[in-house]
């Protein structure tokens, strides 16, 4: 399951940035992200709307992700625009590993649910990817990081449920999102006709049979 919203963006410095829609009263004002991470973010945010928010009948008639519509328009994510490294070493003292941490912290305190980071390069390899999002998760599950998990999406990925290719997004991109959040989606999906076309292997890494 990949769940794409919309709410922060970070400029080349590093800092967070927001569009200027719908900001919660309270929040301190941000700048305007670069030309180049607005289109970036547009172009996800537009592959959310139009794909992964719309239902279909692999999914027995419900979308794609059911909960990325509300999570889009109540802001719950946190985006990142960055050329990582996918040979990055995944240090503890990383950027990308202390990025992670930051955004744990702000789970607790800021609302967030998600962390979604895009390479802006949609050259990037997915087979690079994919090895970058095994390394991240291992390096989680070793340490204070082990109540969250990583997931992948590309442009060429090969991840699908049924006939239906659910990761290909446009840019190369990892999420980040706790594994209770994610028990907590699944629970809520239970009796409905959702996972009809999910394997055992795909049900077991959601946590199921419960």
């Amino acid at each position: 399951m990949l769940c794409v919203h919309r709410c922060r963006t970070v400029d080349d410095r590093g800092m967070s940035l927001a569009p200027q829609i719908a900001r919660p009263m309270g929040r301190t004002p941000l700048a305007i992200s670069t030309c180049r991470n607005r289109d970036v973010i547009d172009a996800v945010v537009k592959w959310s709307e139009e794909f992964i928010e719309q239902p279909h009948e692999i999914f027995g008639g419900l979308p794609i992700c059911p909960f990325a519509r509300a999570a889009r328009l109540k802001e719950t994510i946190r985006f990142e625009v960055r050329p990582f490294a996918l040979d990055d070493p995944l240090d503890p003292s990383g950027d990308i590993v202390a990025l992670i941490r930051e955004f744990v912290q702000q789970t607790s305190v800021g609302g967030l649910e998600t962390l979604f980071v895009i390479h802006p390069d949609p050259g990037q390899h997915l087979r690079d990817l994919e090895a970058f999002v095994e390394r991240l998760n291992t390096r989680m599950a070793a340490g204070e990081l082990r109540e969250f998990q990583a997931f992948e999406a590309h442009p060429e990925s090969n991840f699908r449920i049924g006939n239906l290719y659910t990761r290909r997004s446009p840019y190369p991109s990892f999420q980040v999102l706790s594994r209770a959040l994610l028990k907590k989606s699944s629970d809520s999906l239970l009796g409905s006709p959702y996972y009809a076309h999910f394997t055992p292997e795909m049900l077991r890494a959601v946590g199921m049979p419960r």
